[in-house]
C-alpha cells in the first residue's frame, strides 16, 4: 500500500493539494516561457501568419509605404516606426499589433479563422486565386489612397477589386469569364446590402432551391437573385465532386452555404462599425485584357495595376464551373477560345521545345502587358503575380518571360519577391513571384 493510502484523510488531502499546487506552478511557468516564444515581446509585433522569408520582404514593402521610417527586428519579431499609428493599424497586413492595439487585419483573421478567407473572399471556390493579403500589401507599398485608381485586367473572381473596396479605394476589374464577373459583382454588391436583405428562413431557402432547380427562380433584387444561384452552383458542384455531403443532403448543404455567406456579412459589418470603415464600389467589366491597349478611355488613367494572369495550360478554370455554365446556357467552348493562349490558330512552330499553346500564351501575355503600360499613368506602379508551372514534364519559365516582356514594353523593373505556396508539394505551381515595375 502507498504512503498516501495509510495517512489520515486530512493528511492525504494536504498531499494532493500540494501536488496540484506544484503542477499548476509548473504549468504557469511553462506558459510564461511558451508565450515568449509564440507571442513576441513588444507593442508592435509580427502576425503569427508571418511564415516565410517572403513575408519579411512583404512587410518591408508595406512599411515603406505606410510609415515615415521603420526598423524590423526579425529575431524578436517586432517593429519600431515613426508615422501615423492609426493609419498603420487599419491598413497593415503583416502585424498583429501596433502600439499595443490589435490591427484591423488581425480582427479579420480572428473573426474568420483564416488569413485569406475574410469578408467575401471565400464567397465561391475559384481556381488559381491569389492571396488578398498580397494585394493589401501591394496597395500599401504603392502608397495608394482613396484618391487612387487601381486596375486588374485579369480580375478572375475579384480578389484585387474586393480588397481595394474593403480599403475604400476605387478600382476597375476586367475579366473574360462570365462566372468570374458574376462572382466579382456579387462581392461588390454584398458590401452595401442591409441585414434585412439577407433574412431568409429555412422554408424560404427550400422554396428558392426548388425554384432554381425548376429554372423558375427570380427576384427583384439582382444581387439576391445571383447570390442564390451562386450558392446553388457551389452546392451541386460539391455533390458532383465528393460523396461526403450525401448525409447532409442537397437541401441541408444549400442552407448551410447560404448561412455561411450571411455569417460572413454579419462579421464584416461588425468590423466595419468597429473601425469606421468606408467601402467603395469597383467597376466590373466583362471584356478581354488583350483589348486594353486599344481602349482609349483607359489611356494613362490608372495609378497602379495589381494582377495575376491565369495559367490556362496548368489549371482547368472552366471545368469547375461546367455545371454552372450548362445551367446558364453558356457555350464553354466559346468561352475557352477567348482565354489567354487558347486561340484556335495556335502557332505551328515550336520555340525552344515549348508547346505551341505556351508560345501562344506568351504572345498574348506580351500584348496584355503592352495594354497595361498604355493604361498606367507616368510613374504608375505595376505588380504582376506569376508562377512557373510544369507542362508535359517541362518547366515553363513564365516568371523570367513576364519580367522580360515588362522591360521590353518600357517598364522599369524594381523588385521580385518569390512567395512559396505552402503545402504545394504536388501542385503544378509550387510558388509565385511578385514582379514589381514602374512606368
Amino acid at each position: 500500500m502507498s504512503k498516501a493510502g495509510i495517512l489520515p484523510l486530512f493528511e492525504q488531502q494536504e498531499v494532493k493539494s500540494k501536488q496540484v499546487e506544484d503542477y499548476e506552478k509548473i504549468i504557469e511557468e511553462y506558459s510564461k516561457e511558451f508565450r515568449k516564444i509564440v507571442l513576441p515581446e513588444g507593442d508592435t509585433i509580427f502576425g503569427f501568419w508571418m511564415q516565410t522569408l517572403a513575408d519579411l520582404d512583404l512587410l518591408d514593402l508595406e512599411l515603406g509605404g505606410l510609415t515615415d521610417s521603420y526598423t524590423i527586428d526579425p529575431i524578436r519579431r517586432t517593429v519600431k516606426f515613426s508615422g501615423d499609428p492609426e493609419r498603420l493599424r487599419k491598413r497593415v497586413a503583416h502585424l498583429e499589433k501596433v502600439n499595443g492595439k490589435t490591427t484591423l487585419y488581425t480582427d479579420f483573421v480572428d473573426a474568420y479563422g483564416d488569413t485569406n478567407a475574410y469578408a467575401f473572399h471565400n464567397l465561391y471556390p475559384y481556381k488559381g486565386k491569389f492571396y488578398p493579403r498580397v494585394v493589401r500589401t501591394l496597395i500599401n507599398a504603392f502608397g495608394l489612397t482613396e484618391n487612387s485608381l487601381i486596375l486588374d485586367p485579369f480580375n478572375g473572381s475579384g480578389t484585387t477589386t474586393h480588397e481595394a473596396s474593403l480599403m475604400g479605394i476605387k478600382s476597375v476589374g476586367i475579366d473574360i469569364t462570365p462566372m468570374g464577373v458574376m462572382i466579382t459583382k456579387l462581392k461588390n454588391e454584398l458590401l452595401f446590402k442591409k441585414p434585412k436583405d439577407l433574412e431568409f428562413s429555412n422554408d424560404d431557402l427550400i422554396a428558392i432551391l426548388n425554384d432554381i432547380e425548376r429554372k423558375q427562380w427570380n427576384h427583384e433584387d439582382e444581387t439576391i437573385k445571383n447570390l442564390m444561384l451562386i450558392v446553388y452552383f457551389d452546392t451541386i458542384d460539391a455533390f458532383a465532386r465528393t460523396s461526403r455531403y450525401r448525409k447532409k443532403g442537397e437541401v441541408g448543404l444549400f442552407i448551410e452555404k447560404f448561412n455561411y455567406i450571411k455569417k460572413c456579412y454579419e462579421k464584416l459589418m461588425t468590423i466595419k462599425q468597429k473601425y469606421g470603415l468606408e467601402f467603395t464600389k469597383a467597376d466590373i467589366l466583362e471584356d478581354d485584357a488583350l483589348r486594353l491597349k486599344d481602349m482609349e478611355e483607359f489611356k494613362e488613367k490608372f495609378d497602379a495595376i495589381i494582377t495575376s494572369p491565369p495559367y490556362y495550360f496548368s489549371i482547368d478554370y472552366v471545368g469547375k464551373d461546367k455545371l454552372a455554365y450548362e445551367y446558364l446556357g453558356l457555350d464553354m467552348k466559346k468561352i475557352e477560345a477567348k482565354y489567354l493562349g487558347m486561340k484556335n490558330s495556335l502557332p505551328k512552330k515550336k520555340i525552344g521545345g515549348l508547346p505551341a499553346k505556351v508560345i501562344q500564351y506568351y504572345e498574348d501575355l506580351k500584348v496584355s502587358i503592352e495594354g497595361m503600360y498604355n493604361a498606367l499613368k507616368p510613374g504608375g506602379k505595376l505588380a504582376i503575380i506569376v508562377g512557373d508551372s510544369t507542362v508535359s514534364g517541362k518547366k515553363i519559365p513564365t516568371t523570367i518571360m513576364t519580367k522580360k516582356f515588362c522591360e521590353e514594353v518600357g517598364f522599369t523593373f524594381k523588385k521580385l519577391i518569390f512567395n512559396p505556396l505552402l503545402g504545394a508539394r504536388n501542385r503544378a505551381i509550387r510558388g509565385e513571384s511578385i514582379i514589381i515595375c514602374e512606368k
